[in-house]
């Protein structure tokens, strides 16, 4: 197996409609995928997006420190049914936040998080990094360092990378492979330089894939799904 420990990122549109209630059904569908994982002999660490919530850059500059911050604890709104099915379904898991975010969840401790990572129990990860203009990509990658994950899988709505907006313009070319000098040359726009920057400095490989069940079960698996950035 050519991968033991994963991160993956669920972008918010996995939990449910922008601006809308979490939807429990599709929340069941990312536990089957986990589940499915893990009986496959993955090691899943999880940062749950809140795009559904709210999109700091979607708002004016002026907003824009406010909403990060509301963003960071609203993420808490997809974790909380994430943990309750797991553990409905008897997953192991145990959630984590950023120092900022105020919750009932004990608050990223590095030394905690191995242990339990080593125990196989599923980690969520919430709020983010803890501070504002920081992304949930840029987040995810920090935990993936943190934790020794081999890869990281960014789940959202597009399939993969592509050389412009494959909604807005129906020529755009999507990348099979692409290195992180070209994403950050190329101004691509599906994940956040901070965070490709800060996984080229440390060779961690990314795959963008859209997030549908069975999909992140085959790329870990070496199918080559979406696009690797490395």
């Amino acid at each position: 197996m050519k991968y033991q420990k994963i991160l993956i990122k669920f972008s918010g549109e996995a939990f449910g409609q922008k601006h809308q209630a979490v939807n429990l059904a599709l929340v069941q569908k990312i536990v089957d995928e986990i589940k499915d994982l893990r009986k496959m002999g993955f090691k899943v660490a999880v940062v749950c997006g809140g795009g559904n919530l709210t999109r700091g850059r979607e708002v004016a500059k002026n907003k824009q420190l406010a909403t990060h911050i509301l963003g960071m604890q609203g993420t808490l709104r997809n974790v909380l049914p994430l943990e309750k099915l797991l553990k409905k379904a008897g997953v192991p898991v145990q959630v984590y936040t950023s120092f900022s975010v105020k919750s009932s969840y004990p608050i990223f401790s590095l030394n905690k998080v191995l242990a339990d990572f080593a125990k196989n129990k599923v980690l969520i990860f919430a709020g983010g990094t803890g501070q504002p203009f920081f992304t949930t990509d840029t987040a995810a990658v920090l935990r993936a360092l943190e934790i020794g994950a081999q890869i990281y899988f960014k789940a959202t709505k597009v399939n993969g990378v592509y050389s412009a907006d494959p909604v807005t313009n129906p020529r755009a070319k999507q990348y099979a492979k692409i290195s992180y000098q070209q994403v950050i040359a190329k101004d691509l726009a599906v994940i956040d330089k901070m965070a490709v920057c800060l996984a080229w400095d440390n060779q961690l490989p990314i795959r963008v894939i859209k997030w549908e069940p069975g999909n992140i079960v085959k790329a870990a698996s070496g199918k080559n799904l979406g696009t690797l950035i490395g």
